[in-house]
């Protein structure tokens, strides 16, 4: 296979980490363009001009099919070999003998780990990184776990629970921009807004959100927004502070 020549060149916006051994040093995370899903990829390979032979939807499908063979494997009990890397069937937690117990077999599921292959590595090879606007006070969503899907900073649930984790995120203060947006993540226009007194009464504090989504919430990609008072002392300011979050969610 040829050398993969497409170097990374990345955006990254930077926050203090909070915890552990780093604690108070900058930490980078990758401004994410959006989420590229199975058809995307099918559209990109008919994009390389693979000929004429076959159309976006064909590719898609041998995807599908691919995946879903890849999932038979694992189950059954393969490792995996792709040229991104290898997938290796993994048990988590700690074994208990007490296997007619159910909450002695629930320490153990089943997962898969991923190692990179040569073809991720090369191409991951000598990056580009270029830091983007680094906030210094206000609200930081560092993580948004979505309880329907199970997903960390990737799906939302209409009708679901999202619980955001960061900092400053406390809806103290009584000026009237505080509270949670979704924004689409295309042209930023607010797709549903959670006012202060919503988010406050249900699940709180410096460093957690919770939230309950919408139902009707229509299918598309979404980010957070979130306004806050809140500081690293007890008094809030007198002013609020914004931020949009990177990650793009997706919904439906």
């Amino acid at each position: 296979m040829a050398q993969y020549k497409k170097r990374v060149e990345w955006n990254v916006r930077l926050q203090r980490c909070n915890v552990g051994t780093h604690k108070g040093e900058w930490q980078p995370w990758v401004v994410l363009r959006g989420t590229a899903t199975l058809d995307d990829l099918a559209r990109r390979v008919q994009a390389y001009g693979a000929g004429g032979m076959f159309n976006a939807e064909q590719v898609a499908l041998v995807g599908r099919l691919l995946m879903k063979a890849a999932t038979d494997m694992l189950t059954e009990g393969f490792a995996v070999d792709t040229p991104l890397g290898r997938l290796t069937p993994v048990v988590r937690g700690m074994w208990d003998f007490h296997r007619i117990d159910p909450q002695a077999r629930a320490q153990n599921r089943a997962d898969v780990s991923f190692s990179t292959g040569p073809m991720l590595a090369e191409a991951l090879d000598n990056p580009l990184f270029r830091e983007t606007d680094r906030i210094v006070q206000g609200p930081m969503v560092y993580d948004v776990f979505d309880l329907g899907s199970g997903t960390h900073g990737e799906r939302l649930t209409p009708g679901g629970h999202v619980f955001l984790r960061g900092r400053h995120l406390l809806m103290n203060g009584d000026l009237p921009q505080r509270g949670v947006e979704l924004l689409d993540a295309d042209t930023e226009r607010v797709a549903h807004r959670f006012s202060a007194d919503e988010v406050a009464g249900y699940m709180n504090s410096r460093t957690r959100i919770a939230l309950v989504l919408p139902a009707t919430l229509p299918a598309g990609r979404y980010r957070l927004a979130v306004t806050t008072q809140c500081t690293t002392g007890p008094r809030p300011l007198t002013y609020a502070n914004r931020t949009v979050d990177a990650k793009v969610l997706q919904a439906g």
